[in-house]
């Protein structure tokens, strides 16, 4: 269900999220900064108003792709129109500066949701009405999103500033930067305060909000970015008590194409609603961009598997990984189901639909097969769907991606039984057996684990922030790209000239 949605408090919250130099007079009848936040009804409507940054272009909308897949070799890109085509053609060549419309958009976007965050979290004693449990629960929530927001920045950018407070405009405009240490310390901090204060699950309407599991699940990713292998180990543990499973073999690709959202492996997702229309807008849509990928639309070239004369994303498969068909489609050799047909048939079918790419006719080629709908017909220019926008939630935290979590820290640790057991989850639900896999080497255990990590969240924004995590960005070399060392992303121009600190 996608009863979730952010419209209204985010119009409510729009009085409190502006600089102090853009108003000069505050209207005393309505809403401002100053007697917002006295109720139970506003804390919630300000805490929902976090979520909202999630649905906004340097997020979910559309950049966890951009950033996380484009400059690496999961993608191929030389396709570069319109107003979002050139800065994904400069990130996939490494030709990077504080130019880049996707570092601003994730700077900007992530910022708003930490302010936002910042501001339920600085104003929740003022509420006079609380009924019990309630403030933990919105402080949990606030504390989760601001960890979440801040993983998005420290991990691209390194250090950057750290706020945890309301700022005036002078201070905003001069801040320094903290270390990325201090950053990550302060994520593990606020979601381990937010795992003891968020609930196990929320009613069916609230499907959505963050969770325990959210905290632990995030809390065991932050811990193997600062080596804290016994630290995200218990994390995990901590999820696999919870009651998460993994959907079935045969569903796999459901979790993708909009026929299984908020599923038993969702731990926490960006939720997309359609029906707003402007989705080019971050305030006025609740959904995403990924038309942009569709293999209907001409334009739909700026994401699709890497195939090179040097190096052909096909090999990273095993032979009979189910995940390999539910993550990239190949011309000429797949099948697809076509709901208004009500039949299986070869990708690209032509004589159902005339109008898909030309690159694709051509036998062999690929397409991305994550996010795209399960009804072709809404992989079209035109139309009611498109023209709302793609709305199929973005799974941010999903129970496999713990799972390897778990996998990774106990190899970390030389537990390599327990680690094996855990990746055995992983590779059965994928049709693959571990007859092959050595598991008694800790090196070749960590490359599987390593490997697997890949297959399973291709295309989920995850690829680049491992690598750098694992110091092997130099492996995109290896792929073809042209990689020059970078590791930290540009601090936006615009910030800078604002506040020569950072």
């Amino acid at each position: 269900m996608k009863n979730f949605k952010y419209i209204i408090p985010v119009l409510i919250f729009c009085f409190i999220s502006c600089d102090e130099d853009i108003l000069d007079k505050v209207n005393q009848n309505g809403p401002n900064s100053d007697n917002f936040l006295q109720f139970e009804g506003e804390a919630e409507e300000a805490t929902t108003a976090i979520y909202d940054v999630l649905t906004h272009v340097g997020m979910y909308k559309f950049s966890f792709l951009i950033l996380g897949d484009v400059p690496t070799d999961n993608v191929e890109n030389g396709f570069g129109d319109g107003r979002y085509g050139p800065d994904i053609v400069r990130l996939h060549n490494y030709n990077w500066d504080e130019t880049n419309f996707y570092f601003a958009q994730r700077w900007n976007g992530a910022y708003k949701g930490i302010y936002r965050a910042n501001y339920v979290l600085e104003n929740l004693d003022n509420v006079v009405d609380f009924k019990e449990g309630k403030r933990e629960e919105l402080e949990g929530q606030a504390l989760f999103l601001r960890a979440l927001y801040y993983y998005n920045l420290v991990a691209g950018f390194g250090d950057i500033p750290l706020v945890t407070s309301l700022l005036t405009a002078e201070e905003i405009n001069s801040i320094n930067k903290s270390t990325a240490e201090e950053v990550w310390a302060q994520i593990d901090n606020d979601l381990s305060r937010a795992s003891d204060l968020l609930p196990v699950s929320w009613p069916a309407e609230e499907v959505g909000r963050a969770t325990k599991g959210a905290a632990y699940g995030l809390l065991s990713r932050i811990r193997l970015w600062t080596g804290d292998f016994s630290g995200a180990e218990d994390a995990a543990d901590q999820v696999d008590g919870l009651g998460y499973s993994l959907v079935s073999t045969e569903d796999y690709i459901k979790m993708f194409d909009g026929r299984m959202e908020n599923s038993s492996e969702s731990i926490f997702e960006a939720q997309f609603v359609p029906g707003f229309g402007n989705f080019f807008s971050d305030e006025g849509s609740e959904s995403s961009l990924l038309m942009h990928i569709f293999p209907r639309v001409p334009w739909g070239r700026y994401v699709f598997p890497r195939k090179t004369d040097s190096y052909d994303i096909i090999n990273d498969f095993e032979n009979d990984d189910i995940r390999r068909a539910a993550s990239m489609l190949i011309s000429g050799v797949d099948s697809i189901f076509y709901v208004e047909e009500d039949r299986m048939s070869i990708f690209p079918d032509l004589t159902i639909h005339t109008d898909f790419r030309l690159d694709l006719q051509t036998p062999g080629a690929y397409q991305t097969r994550k996010w795209l709908p399960y009804d072709t017909n809404n992989w079209q220019r035109g139309g009611a769907f498109f023209n709302e926008g793609t709305a199929i939630n973005i799974p941010v935290i999903r129970y496999a991606e713990v799972i390897l979590n778990k996998a990774e820290a106990l190899a970390e640790q030389n537990k390599l039984a327990e680690a094996a057991q855990a990746l055995e989850l992983i590779r059965t639900r994928a049709g693959l057996a571990m007859t092959d896999v050595n598991v008694g080497d800790q090196e070749a255990l960590l490359a599987q684990i390593r490997n697997d990590r890949r297959i399973e969240l291709i295309f989920e924004g995850h690829r680049w922030f491992d690598l750098k995590r694992w110091g092997q960005l130099d492996k995109l070399s290896d792929a073809g790209l042209n990689y020059q060392g970078q590791s930290n992303w540009f601090i936006p121009g615009p910030e800078k000239d604002i506040n020569p600190n950072l």
